[in-house]
C-alpha cells in the first residue's frame, strides 16, 4: 500500500491493487469512520522540487508518482514533469481523471501512456508496447540532466535501471521504489 496523495492536500489516500489477500481484503472492506493505525512517513522516495522530473510508473505504481505530480501542481513548482505510465489495459489505468485533471492545470506536467495487451481491436489511439529505451529517450529528450523515478514491479525497476545505465544516467540520478509480492 502506497501513499498516493500529495503532503499539500487535506487528507490521505492511500492505493492498491485489490486480490485475495487478507491484508487487501481488510483494507476493502474499511468503512468511513473505521480506525486505522498508521506509520510513518518512511522512506526516500521523494520528488526534488529544484530538478527536471521523469515519473515512470507500472500499473498500480501510479501510485506515489501520482502524489508527487499534485505537490508539483499545489505548488506550482516550475520545473517540467513527465510521466510514463504503462498499463496493461485502458481500463486498468488508475487516476485517469486525476491524471488529465492535473495536465490541465499544470502547464509543466504531462503524461504518455502505453499499453502492453490492449486487445487491437479497441478504439484506443495511443502508444502501445512496454516502456523501451527509444521512450525514455524521447520523453526526456528537452529536459535538462532529469530525476528519473521509477515505480512498479521489481522487474520492470530493474529492466528500467538497465536501460537508463545504457542512457548513461548516473545513479544519483535514479530513484525507485519496486512492490514486492506484486503478482500484476
Amino acid at each position: 500500500m502506497s501513499l498516493a496523495s500529495s503532503p499539500t492536500r487535506d487528507y490521505l489516500e492511500y492505493g492498491v491493487r485489490v486480490s485475495a489477500s487478507d491484508f487487501k481484503q481488510a483494507f476493502v472492506n474499511l468503512e468511513p469512520g473505521d480506525k486505522v493505525l498508521v506509520e510513518g512517513p518512511r522512506g526516500h522516495f521523494i520528488l526534488n522540487p529544484e530538478r527536471d522530473t521523469v515519473l515512470i510508473a507500472g500499473g498500480i505504481g501510479i501510485t506515489p508518482l501520482k502524489g508527487m505530480a499534485e505537490y508539483a501542481s499545489d505548488t506550482q513548482l516550475d520545473i517540467p514533469i513527465r510521466l510514463i505510465y504503462s498499463n496493461r489495459t485502458a481500463d486498468e489505468i488508475a487516476y485517469q481523471d486525476e491524471l488529465d485533471t492535473l495536465v490541465e492545470s499544470n502547464p509543466q506536467f504531462e503524461v504518455m501512456h502505453t499499453l502492453t495487451r490492449e486487445p487491437e481491436a479497441s478504439e484506443w489511439m495511443g502508444r502501445r508496447g512496454r516502456v523501451d529505451r527509444s521512450l525514455v529517450e524521447a520523453v526526456a529528450n528537452e529536459l535538462e540532466a532529469p530525476v528519473f523515478y521509477l515505480c512498479g514491479t521489481p522487474e520492470m525497476v530493474r529492466g528500467l535501471w538497465d536501460i537508463l545505465q545504457l542512457m548513461g544516467v548516473p545513479p544519483e540520478r535514479i530513484m525507485y521504489e519496486q512492490f514486492w509480492g506484486y503478482t500484476g
